[in-house]
Formats: structure tokens, C-alpha cells, sequence
């Protein structure tokens, strides 16, 4: 089953093929017995790059290429023991620091040494940069901050534009993690544009919110405000070193204090120190607040063990594959969405009547919200 997706030409199902074979490291039929493992590797991470390049393209052509080859991958695949971590946070606040020393730390652990089963040898980063809302472009310097990281053998850094979506994402950022995962990259994680109070959309594309905080960044009243401080999942307040310690420290006993009054977005928090799975009969422990530092390595170990709890009883209640479910759907309304906007201005009689409504709103003949209604009663009795 095709699943409704337009027929490629020949050449162009080839590339999608060759994508697919590549991204899920399968050896090719024409590898002689010279064929080596880095080879495979090399050609899979050019696979992934052009792959995640051809499903953030907004040309027609791309987009149906895209589709495929997602379809495609969702057959092929079997990789389940993955986990996706969003870190968001306001600009300046050492997000991509944080996230070189995150993972040069978990690329650094002995992996036999290791109890816990999830341990990943592969780590992707998809780091978001804002992109001008005057000429379009971006800088995408954030793969520059991690010069270490970007260099590591195991590791993938891509640096994605915006496009002047807001939410702190761009357009396709759940389908370049889905891509990371089908590279068998177990560990992805999504690093944000700057943000503020309101974008929250990482949630619907991770499995753990972690809230970057910079010292002094705010009292209670702040961290009791409504918004990104009530989805997160953990809080770290960065930049705990130096001059700036003590300020770190208050700035997370303010916070701690503040996420008592707010909903915790996961249940498994506990509601004590040796409970960490929180049944429905006990009051919920509030999501935690810890101090780090990127540039002494501070808290690193208890992050990583943090998050590698929450990973252990997420599976073991259903939380995350509850939590993805939920994505799943909010990213088919969301490409919904665009479909019918895209269709709508590819449609010439609906752009007649776009322009028919827009002399009416120039004259100040009628609300944009009435012209609104207008404009979609006649696209769907059209």
C-alpha cells in the first residue's frame, strides 16, 4: 500500500530507494569484498543529511520524494529503544554547551561498565537557529559552539533553520528526528532557537522537556507565571560556576519553590526520595531542579542519571509511547493544516476570491476574522 502518495518517476524512486538502503546501514549490492564498516557509516550519515534536506524542502517535487522515503523507512525499520530529549531555553543561556557536554558525556561512559540497558552509542543533536524574518537566511552557528561534539565519530550535529516558525521548532523538525532514529542513532536530541514564555511546541516533539534557566533569570513570581515553566519536565539552571554559583543556587531554590504551585506535566516524580513512581492515591512530587555547569562539567552525571530514570519508568508505566501517540496526532493536524493552506493558494479561483476580500479589507469594509469566514465558505462549497 502506497498509502495515496503520488508516483515518483524512475530515477527520483531510485534516489528514494538508495536513501532508504543507506539510512538504515544496509550494505549495497555492488560492495566488493574491499567493503568496510566505516564506509557504511560514512555513506549513512550523507544518506541522513540529504535526507533530512530533502523533507525540510518546500518544493513539490521534494515534498513527494519526502513522503516516500518516510514511508518507506516506517516498513523497514524496527529500532524502538530510542529516546528523544528537547532542551529549550532563553537566547544566551548555554543551551548548546550544555548539550557538548551532555553528550561528549554519555559518548565518554564505558558501556560495559554501565548497569542501566539504555547507554547510547549514537548520539544525533538537531539544533533549530532563528532564521531573519527580513531576508530569510540563518547563520546555523550552533554546529560551530560544538566543535567537539560535531567531530566525534558517534555523534551527528545538524543544524536546521526556523523559517519563521514560531514555537522555537522548524516546520519538519519531528521528521528529521524520525530520520535520526531510522539511522539507528538511539539518542536524539533537539536543541531549540532562544524562547521565551509561550513556545512550548518542543513538547509535542520530545519525550523529556528539559527548561535551560540562566542565574538570576527570575524570582518566584516568574517561575510561578504560566507557560514553558509548566511543561517542563526538569529545570536546570545553568552557568553554576564562578561568580555566578551562589546567584545559580538561589535562582533554583526560587524555582523549586514556584513549580510546587503549578500542574507537573509526568506522573512519575514520586512523592519522596526512594519513590519514584507516583500512584494515583499519593500527592505528586514536583518536577526537579538541578544545578549544572558547562564549563566544569557540574551535574552532568546527575542529569544524564536523571534523565535515564525518567526513560526507565516512562516505559515501564507507558507514558512515553502514550506521550508519542499524542505527537503523532498533533503533527498529522498540523501537516493537515498546511496541506489545506498550501491548496488553497495553488487554487485559482480561491485566489480570485483572495483578492476580491482583500480590496474589501483595504477599504475597511470588513474584519479580517469575517473575511476569514468568507474566504473559507467559498473554498469549501466551491
Amino acid at each position: 500500500c502506497n498509502r495515496g502518495i503520488s508516483s515518483l518517476s524512475e530515477e527520483d524512486d531510485k534516489t528514494v530507494d538508495r536513501l532508504a538502503h543507506d539510512i538504515l546501514g544496509k550494505p549495497r549490492s555492488d560492495d566488493g569484498d574491499g567493503y568496510k564498516t566505516s564506509s557504511q557509516t560514512m555513506r549513512q550519515r550523507i544518506a541522513l543529511s540529504k535526507s533530512i534536506t530533502l523533507v525540510e524542502s518546500k518544493a513539490w517535487k521534494h515534498r513527494k520524494m519526502a513522503d516516500s522515503l518516510l514511508d518507506r523507512l516506517m516498513k523497514d525499520s524496527s529500532n524502538t529503544n530510542t529516546f528523544r530529549l528537547g532542551i529549550c531555553g532563553p537566547p544566551g543561556v548555554g543551551k548548546s554547551s550544555i548539550v557538548e557536554a551532555l553528550g561528549l558525556y554519555i559518548l565518554g561512559l564505558d558501556k560495559n561498565e554501565q548497569e542501566d540497558a539504555f547507554c547510547p552509542e549514537k548520539v544525533a543533536v538537531l539544533a533549530i537557529d532563528p532564521s531573519s524574518h527580513v531576508t530569510g537566511g540563518s547563520i546555523l552557528g550552533d554546529k560551530t559552539r560544538m566543535s567537539q561534539l560535531s567531530y566525534h565519530s558517534n555523534a551527528y550535529v545538524r543544524p536546521s533553520p526556523s523559517s519563521g516558525v514560531l514555537g522555537g521548532l522548524g516546520a519538519y523538525t519531528y521528521d528529521a528526528a524520525s530520520l535520526c532514529e531510522f539511522a539507528n542513532y538511539e539518542l536524539t536530541i533537539i536543541e531549540t532557537v532562544g524562547v521565551g514564555q509561550s513556545e512550548v511546541e518542543l513538547a509535542e516533539c520530545c519525550d523529556l522537556f528539559l527548561l535551560l534557566l540562566a542565574p538570576g533569570g527570575g524570582d518566584e513570581l516568574q517561575g510561578s507565571k504560566k507557560g514553558i515553566v509548566e511543561v517542563a519536565d526538569v529545570l536546570v539552571v545553568n552557568k553554576a560556576d564562578g561568580e555566578l554559583h551562589d546567584v545559580a543556587r538561589k535562582t533554583a531554590n526560587e524555582y523549586k519553590k514556584a513549580v510546587g504551585l503549578l500542574r507537573k506535566p509526568a506522573g512519575w516524580w514520586g512523592t519522596n526520595k526512594n519513590d519514584h513512581v507516583c500512584s494515583d492515591d499519593r500527592s505528586p512530587a514536583t518536577p526537579p531542579v538541578l544545578l549544572c555547569s558547562a564549563r566544569t562539567g557540574l551535574g552532568i552525571p546527575e542529569l544524564w542519571d536523571l534523565i535515564k530514570t525518567y526513560r526507565q519508568n516512562g516505559k515501564i508505566t507507558g507514558y512515553i509511547d502514550e506521550k508519542r501517540r499524542n505527537q503523532r496526532r498533533y503533527w498529522l493536524t498540523k501537516y493537515l493544516r498546511e496541506h489545506v493552506l498550501e491548496a488553497a493558494k495553488n487554487d485559482a479561483r480561491t485566489r480570485k476570491r483572495k483578492e476580491e476580500i482583500e480590496l474589501d479589507l483595504d477599504n475597511g469594509s470588513v474584519a479580517p476574522r469575517l473575511a476569514a469566514s468568507e474566504l473559507w465558505s467559498s473554498i469549501i462549497t466551491a
